[in-house]
């Protein structure tokens, strides 16, 4: 495949999603009456996830209750924990933190307002998947993804771990520069024989001797958008990304993507509403439109196979299409769920290490 078609995939998912039907009337009549003006949220995905997101539950949200809905991406949440940690007034009125561990660790320092009952009805998500304070959404793969053009038949590789292995795989790494959700540290360590079992918490000096190994071959990207275009393109012929994104590459524009469940990693965003949100009220209701959505959920996840514990929907919801690409049955025992726990309590620490070693030539 070449670059130019690599690059024309991102253009087809900008494009409406045809056939979607949006139920109306999912919020009660007196909370669409309190809802109002403009929400920005804290968009912790961006790209084919948002666009997925604004083609499906977002429009739908819109067109129950007329508010506009600004997204502001951040790759990371840097800059939310900036702004809380001073004092500042924010912008957003909803909060997709990307990963679980980010979400425990502004709730415990007390960053986050109590979800609603009134609002959002928390009957209508699975019991493990939220708290008073926030909702399991997105459930995706941080999985290893390969170039099939580059690799194939037997010579094809068949794990995370085929990584860090130059010489029967050779070719750059694609790695997210950022330590979380991007299965980098965790990679490393299961390619040094590190169990599955043990790789908690992460040895972090092991960690980067591994990756040290192939440093001079890693590409880095920032947002799933460049992951897919440098692994569609051959520039990269391994390395990880976010399920949904190969998923999306391979079905729009028949990107020559493969990946390989075994010993990738999966976590889950989690939705909520900040203290000090200029509109709570839009927050409060746009995580309950969500979780009430459930065609727009089935919309939602044929685009980008990030699936939410919504009761009534399980993985045949969906089409068998979706079912290789999402974090379910098989997929999910050949994975790795990330430590949310950890990463709440040292992250600081890990993004410190992870930005030094970088920046080393």
């Amino acid at each position: 495949m070449t670059t130019t078609a690599a690059m024309a995939f991102a253009a087809t998912l900008s494009l409406p999603i045809a056939g979607v039907s949006f139920a109306a009337d999912l919020l009660p009549s007196e909370v669409k009456a309190k809802v109002s003006g403009e929400l920005v949220w804290h968009d912790g995905s961006g790209g084919a996830t948002t666009r997925a997101r604004e083609e499906t539950v977002i429009k739908a949200f819109k067109e129950e209750t007329g508010i506009a809905v600004k997204g502001d991406f951040n790759s990371d949440m840097t800059k939310f924990f900036a702004a809380m940690d001073s004092g500042a007034s924010i912008p957003w009125s909803m909060i997709e933190f990307p990963t679980k561990g980010d979400f425990i660790k502004a709730r415990d320092a007390g960053y986050l307002q109590k979800l609603d009952p009134a609002v959002v009805d928390l009957k209508k998500v699975g019991e493990s998947a939220h708290d008073e304070y926030g909702i399991d959404v997105l459930r995706y793969g941080i999985v290893f993804t390969y170039n099939t053009e580059k690799f194939e038949g037997g010579n094809a590789p068949s794990s995370i771990v085929d990584l860090y292995d130059l010489k029967r795989f050779p070719g750059k790494r694609c790695l997210f520069k950022y330590p979380q959700f991007g299965g980098v540290l965790e990679s490393a360590l299961l390619a040094d024989g590190v169990s599955r079992d043990k790789l908690y918490p992460l040895d972090l000096c092991k960690a980067f001797a591994k990756l040290d190994t192939i440093k001079a071959e890693i590409l880095w990207w920032s947002n799933g958008d460049d992951a897919i275009r440098l692994l569609a393109s051959g520039e990269c012929a391994m390395g990880i990304t976010w399920s949904g994104r190969a998923y999306g590459a391979v079905k729009n524009d028949k990107a020559p993507l493969a990946i390989k469940w075994e010993n990738s990693l999966f976590s889950q965003a989690v939705y909520a509403v900040p203290v000090g949100a200029p509109n709570a009220i839009a927050g409060q209701a746009m995580i309950a439109h969500f979780i009430s959505d459930i065609e727009g959920q089935k919309a939602l996840v044929n685009e980008i196979t990030y699936t939410t514990d919504v009761v009534g929907l399980d993985s045949s919801s969906y089409g068998g299409d979706v079912a290789p690409w999402i974090v379910a049955g098989d997929n999910a025992k050949k994975a790795i769920e990330e430590n949310a726990t950890y990463y709440a309590q040292h992250i600081t620490e890990v993004v410190d290490r992870f930005n030094r070693w970088v920046a080393l030539n």
